[in-house]
């Protein structure tokens, strides 16, 4: 998790343009809270979606089902992420909004008159949106006053805009590296008030001129798919020694005799994309070509690589691609991590060394898991996912394979959402404090870590539902280390306490479950459609870094679970996994019915409810 230190700000900033920089760092923060990273979608990007898949309708009458789920997740009023939400449609656009919430599901089906309609009539709503969506992006940003006092009203403006902002850059090509790293670079800068202004223009869609450089070990031949491919292409590049490049790099760079350097200039929107690219392109021209083959250069290629602009004083940076899954080593395990991070409260032995023990029932699942983490392919990694969650289901009451995934998943981590709300804030907290020399000690409350037992969770959530007084309102404490993390406590004590007008109750926690069980819904259907299109047709896929992150939060998750009931079974053979799962949905629908009857009250007096509604933690980070 990203955390500002408050010295590094520069003096100039405002509490609205710290805000703006905390809050893009924390969307594509990849060790956030899964809640808390950027939507897959917004309105523009469903659009989009929604024309690929009416075509493919056309082509293949079985992807209806998945144009009409689309059409419903456009349609939807609880998902941000929908075109009937989306903040730009609504204030620049409202007529393509109604369009698509006049549209019939029932007679795409039905009728081809319908889906061609749906076809071209999509294709010139994004049209129209290609030329204007960032602009308008842009002239909401403008009229935001960065100097201003009134916090609140602006600081839910910027949310808005960075939903509609960060899926339409990486769609246009962008990555969340350059993202996050181009908003850390405003942060000393002086002027900043047009610090925001100023970290968009980088984003214009205007092709830049970089260079690359590509350190590898002479005799490795696999170069030799990379350079095969830059020259299909026509990508210019050559050879280089180290005193030709010598000004352009940093002091400790090294070079060994058993090394060559390959120097590659081209212009693109991104470096970071374009040395993916060039990863991904380069494995498959090898494999096409060769046979029982070593992929260990792919392995490491992401600690050789190197970038910088064009202009000759500048310097090459490495590649930091630590939040790509592409980059294989740099994956990181939600099941392993899960263990590590549960043990302490949950009172279990486990070692990350030691590996995972041998569980009968859910091996071929951990199999196929293990195998996705290394797979050098994104492709294939993300087909292995989602055998390993199909291999995982414990019981089947639906009619078909997706629709079977789909509640077992929605239904097991949909009611950790009301808990990830709270220990993200948590996490932040405590890591603001820590990275800030204890800037937080004046509160009384400061737990020095995150203890995920229910009483340790319930602890936090009857301390964000106090109602507080002038003498002990952390308010001021909280806004002076961070303002996203003042934010957030204010926002989460007015809907406790009942203050707020709009989430004054019980009903709040109930809906935060109900959307997190359609949003993860939307989300397996449009991974299972990528990994049909993988499996039947070879097809790549292009934006692949939310999918994968998700499917591998859900396998690794769930996984977890069965690990952790495994460990604290005192007699092994009684582990079932029938069993620990269907006592997790009746836990799940335990706690979904306390909440529907009480759901005009407010948070802070179901207290009684805090340990049930804090018991699956392991689903909260």
């Amino acid at each position: 998790m990203w955390i500002a230190r408050i010295v590094d700000w520069h003096t100039s900033h405002t509490d609205l343009t710290k805000y703006f920089i905390e809050k893009i760092k924390q969307r594509v923060d990849f060790e956030e809270t899964i809640s808390n990273r950027h939507r897959t979608t917004n309105g523009y990007t469903l659009i989009t979606e929604i024309i690929e898949v009416a075509v493919l309708t056309q082509k293949r009458i079985k992807s209806i089902h998945r144009l009409i789920s689309l059409v419903e997740e456009s349609k939807s009023k609880t998902l941000s992420s929908s075109i009937l939400n989306d903040y730009i449609l609504k204030e620049h656009h409202p007529d393509i909004i109604e369009y698509y919430s006049n549209i019939n599901s029932k007679k795409l089906r039905e009728n081809g008159t319908d889906l061609s309609e749906l076809i071209n009539k999509s294709k010139i709503h994004l049209l129209r949106l290609k030329g204007h969506y960032y602009l308008n992006i842009l002239q909401e940003l403008n009229q935001i006053d960065f100097k201003s006092n009134k916090f609140d009203r602006n600081a839910l403006l910027i949310d808005k805009l960075i939903e509609c902002l960060i899926p339409y850059l990486l769609h246009q090509g962008y990555s969340t590296t350059s993202i996050s790293d181009i908003a850390y670079r405003y942060i000393k800068k002086n002027n900043a008030n047009l610090s925001p202004i100023n970290i968009i223009k980088n984003f214009d869609n205007i092709p830049r001129k970089y260079c690359f450089l590509i350190k590898v070990e002479s005799d490795r031949n696999e170069i030799n798919a990379i350079l095969n491919y830059l020259k299909l292409k026509e990508v210019n590049y050559k050879k280089v020694v180290k005193s030709e490049i010598i000004k352009f790099i940093f002091e400790d760079f090294t070079v060994e005799e058993s090394e060559s350097l390959y120097l590659i200039k081209h212009s693109t929107l991104d470096p970071h994309n374009y040395l993916r690219n060039i990863y991904e392109m380069g494995l498959k021209h090898h494999v096409a070509v060769k046979d029982r083959l070593s992929l260990q250069f792919f392995t490491n290629f992401f600690d050789s690589v190197y970038w910088k602009f064009n202009p000759i004083n500048h310097k090459f940076h490495k590649s930091n691609l630590t939040i790509d899954p592409i980059n294989v080593p740099k994956r990181k395990s939600t099941l392993l991590e899960t263990l590590d991070t549960t043990k302490r409260s949950y009172e279990f032995e486990f070692n990350i060394e030691d590996g995972i023990p041998y569980i009968q029932e859910i091996r071929d699942s951990l199999y196929y898991y293990n195998l996705a983490l290394g797979s050098k392919s994104i492709e294939n990694s993300l087909s292995l996912l989602w055998t390993s969650l199909e291999t995982l289901l414990p019981y089947r009451l639906m009619n078909n394979d997706i629709e079977n995934v789909q509640y077992f998943v929605s239904k097991s981590l949909s009611i950790g959402a009301i808990g990830r709300e709270v220990t993200s804030f948590a996490s932040r907290f405590i890591n603001t404090n820590r990275a800030n020399e204890k800037c937080l000690s004046n509160i009384d409350f400061k737990p020095s870590y995150l203890d995920y037992k229910p009483d340790g969770i319930k602890n936090w959530i009857e301390w964000l539902a106090t109602e507080y007084n002038p003498s002990n309102d952390p308010y001021t404490d909280l806004k002076s280390s961070s303002n996203l993390l003042c934010k957030n406590f204010c926002r989460l004590n007015e809907i406790f306490t009942g203050k707020d007008k709009n989430n004054s109750n019980v009903k709040y926690w109930l809906e935060k479950i109900k959307t997190s069980e359609t949003s993860i819904k939307y989300q397996l259907d449009r991974i299972y459609l990528h990994r049909n299109q993988i499996v039947h047709s070879g097809k790549f896929i292009n934006e692949y870094s939310n999918l994968w992150n998700h499917l591998e939060w859900y396998v690794g998750k769930l996984l977890a679970f069965c690990v952790i009931k495994y460990i604290k079974e005192p007699d092994k053979k009684k582990f079932n996994k029938i069993n620990i799962f269907m006592q997790l949905e009746a836990d799940v629908d335990t706690v979904t019915n306390l909440l529907e009857n009480n759901k005009e009250k407010k948070i802070s007096e179901i207290n009684f409810a805090y340990s049930m509604i804090s018991k699956e933690s392991w689903q909260f980070f």
